[in-house]
């Protein structure tokens, strides 16, 4: 089945919960919900100048973590795991499904390509590139795929460097922690969230794959950084001059707030002295009952 990256949310888009739909105190997230910011990138697999992932083939640094998968249908994605035998998220992809035997390959000159079964650096049939190729004397030139689900590459061009800028971030969204930029995400023992990269942001449940809730700022013009503010407003504004506001929870007011995605399947912003087991809710997606 051909994989396509960043669909819409499969139900209709939800309107935010108020205050009143909010739902008692869940138990504690498996990861610690105290923490902040993200873990980091955790281990890499890397491939180096002349290796390749073929058809079939993925990389995986650590089992139960996010893998980077050369499919049979020829496209080059990224999923984040759930629970075992259950469906995968993908965070990302190159679009190139429908070349049965693709193949992606670190070359030499610092490019990282998608070419067709028979093709190759001397034969052509590139269908996707990161456009890192050159002449720079750059000693480590690779394609490292992370713990937290992000692709980089290293090349040899004057703009040697490539992302896919898809890094897990930690269940809890604070006020001191940078902004979530279009690919972040984050999972809890139920359910992952992402902002897409078409702007949304979604939380899919972990047992089918399933869209239970999405903020409803697809295709928008300008990319989306989310952010909680010091005022406790969680918040998807436009990156760049303006930050116009495109999606918030109303919860200003509440300095030190912070947002955390439960294992319970709720996505709530609480107090700064609030949390689960302890009240102080401000914003619920209202979720809890849909995992």
């Amino acid at each position: 089945m051909r994989t396509r990256l960043l669909r819409r949310a499969l139900t209709p888009l939800l309107a935010a919960c108020a205050v009143t739909c909010l739902v008692p105190a869940a138990t504690a997230s498996a990861t610690d919900p105290g923490q902040c910011m993200t873990s980091g990138g955790g281990r890499t697999s890397d491939l180096r100048p002349g290796q390749r992932l073929d058809s079939g083939a993925s990389l995986v640094p650590t089992p139960g973590k996010p893998e980077l998968a050369m499919q049979d249908d020829g496209n080059l994605v990224i999923y984040a795991v759930g629970n075992p035998g259950g469906p995968r998220l993908p965070l990302w992809s190159s679009g190139t499904y429908g070349n049965p035997g693709a193949y992606a390959l670190m070359q030499d000159d610092g490019n990282f390509v998608v070419y067709k079964r028979d093709g190759g650096p001397d034969k052509g049939g590139a269908l996707w590139a990161t456009g890192t190729y050159g002449n720079r004397n750059t000693t480590y030139v690779s394609a490292s795929f992370r713990d937290d689900g992000q692709l980089n590459v290293t090349g040899r061009r004057e703009d040697w460097y490539w992302s896919t800028e898809t890094s897990e971030r930690h269940v809890r969204v604070c006020s001191t922690d940078m902004s979530w930029t279009p690919g972040f995400w984050a999972r809890s023992a139920t359910a992952w969230l992402v902002l897409q990269k078409d702007n949304n942001l979604v939380m899919y449940r972990k047992r089918d794959g399933k869209a239970i809730w999405s903020s409803g700022t697809y295709g928008n013009r300008n990319a989306l950084n989310l952010q909680m503010k010091d005022n406790g407003d969680l918040v998807l504004r436009e990156d760049g001059r303006n930050q116009t506001v495109r999606w918030h929870s109303g919860s200003a007011g509440n300095n030190g707030a912070y947002a955390l995605l439960q294992d319970d399947g709720n996505f709530v912003v609480y107090k700064a002295d609030g949390g689960p087991g302890k009240g102080g809710a401000l914003w619920a997606s209202g979720t809890y009952n849909k995992v």
